[in-house]
């Protein structure tokens, strides 16, 4: 912590004795106020946030819905994290929904629902129709009064669930959002770093949105809806179109913006599971673009609303979508015309600027994961891999906002397969 005082004071030091070359650039001062503002702000209210204490007095009916595509290697050991949850087993349905996957994910699910004795619904799809309308089947399958999504490279720890419903004791909670970390941290580069980012975005940025009840993206890992907050919305979220194409991703933020309109959203720090992230930088690369695309269609959503909520989380939310749109301005500002065009020499301020909000970032993590190793700098790595990359992925993923593509993996939405050819009229979903 005294080299973070040190790089602050730092900072301040280079400011005040370059104060007119800031001050000869208005728009780049401004936008370093507004960041430093914003990032302060975050991390400030976050301090305030507090998990629900206890259990809840009378635990709700749960249904645990996970849908599938093409995840042979992880949907086993995912649904059999479902089984062993700490909870009633009265009170808990699982119903996991095959989304006409054409590798082995069918026979995987059938296995373990076999042997779990009659505990696990698996409802299979001839054919891909996409996420939202698998998850809409295990909605419209179970009539528990919380229905939570788990999505199939995700694994629940086992007082999750108890933990995440304990909210919904409070009758205007209408979604919680759980925690997700990094399942497979420490298997490169790539992980490592979203290890750390994974835990900053939950335990800073979603827990301050807390504070206010506003949650704005309830994560697909591990996050739980009443009933009677999502039904109402049910046949517009499924069918949801943007610019005349059917929205094929970006369905939890889609599914959060429906409540959030009239409920409170919340996160729950204590309820965790564990995800896969991508490994590759190719896929991650098509992932980020993919959530970019689905945060552009849903920022102009919750723009209409949000300014009803409390008004630190509207400024909140407002500054976060004004920021990503200014950013890569910004650093093009400092790092190319400045120093070719302006005459005023190398970034140093922008960069030293950058290295301790990165410090701030990864040093946030150790202290608060208690993980003192090698890991927090891959922290300091990724604000940087940011600036270099995905910064530019905004500008990008609006101009393709359009785009239905996922990506990630070859959906088949809307064309027959291998498993609908083979498949007995019994096996389908209607």
């Amino acid at each position: 912590m005294a080299y973070l005082l040190a790089i602050v004071v730092a900072i301040v030091a280079y400011k005040i004795a370059f104060l007119d070359a800031v001050l000869a650039d208005p728009f780049f001062a401004i936008y370093g106020l507004v960041v430093v503002g914003y990032l302060v702000s975050r991390f400030g209210i976050a301090l305030l946030y507090r998990a629900p204490a206890g259990s809840a007095a009378e635990l709700p009916a749960v249904a645990i819905v996970m849908p599938a595509f093409n995840e042979e290697a992880a949907i086993a050991t995912s649904l059999r994290s479902l089984l062993a949850v700490d909870y009633p087993a009265a009170l808990l349905e699982i119903v996991a929904v095959n989304d006409g996957s054409t590798d082995r994910t069918a026979e995987e699910l059938d296995a373990v629902a076999a042997a779990a004795g009659g505990r696990i619904n698996v409802i299979h799809f001839a054919r891909n129709r996409g996420k939202r309308a698998a998850m809409a089947a295990g909605i419209r399958a179970t009539s528990a009064e919380v229905v939570a999504f788990v999505d199939s490279d995700s694994t629940l720890e086992p007082e999750a669930l108890a933990r995440l419903v304990r909210s919904f004791a409070d009758p205007a909670v209408g979604a919680v959002c759980g925690h997700a970390d990094v399942q497979n941290v420490s298997e490169s580069w790539l992980t490592k770093m979203q290890a750390v980012r994974y835990f900053v975005a939950f335990r800073i940025v979603k827990a301050a949105e807390s504070v206010f009840g506003a949650v704005t993206c309830c994560s697909g890992c591990f996050s739980a809806y009443r009933r009677t907050a999502i039904l109402p919305h049910l046949e517009w979220w499924e069918s949801q179109r943007f610019l005349g194409r059917l929205s094929t991703f970006g369905d939890d933020r889609s599914l959060t913006n429906c409540v959030l309109r009239d409920w409170s959203v919340v996160y729950d720090a204590t309820a965790v599971s564990h995800t896969i992230v991508p490994t590759r930088l190719k896929q991650f690369i098509k992932q980020q673009t993919r959530w970019k695309r689905s945060w552009t269609r849903e920022s102009l959503i919750v723009a209409r609303f949000i300014w009803r909520k409390h008004p630190l989380a509207a400024l909140a939310v407002y500054t976060g979508i004004v920021l990503p749109l200014i950013a890569p301005i910004t650093v093009l500002r400092a790092t190319v015309w400045h120093p070719l065009v302006g005459g005023l020499g190398m970034p140093v301020l922008y960069v030293v600027g950058v290295y301790a909000m990165a410090l701030v970032y990864s040093l946030t993590y150790a202290v608060m994961k208690r993980r003192f190793d090698a890991l927090w700098l891959y922290g300091v790595a990724f604000v940087f891999f940011y600036l270099g990359f995905l910064v530019w992925q905004t500008y990008y993923a609006i101009l393709t906002a359009r785009s239905s593509s996922w990506g990630t993996r070859p959906a088949t939405a809307g064309a027959a397969t291998a498993f609908e050819r083979a498949a007995s009229p019994a096996r389908e979903a209607a």
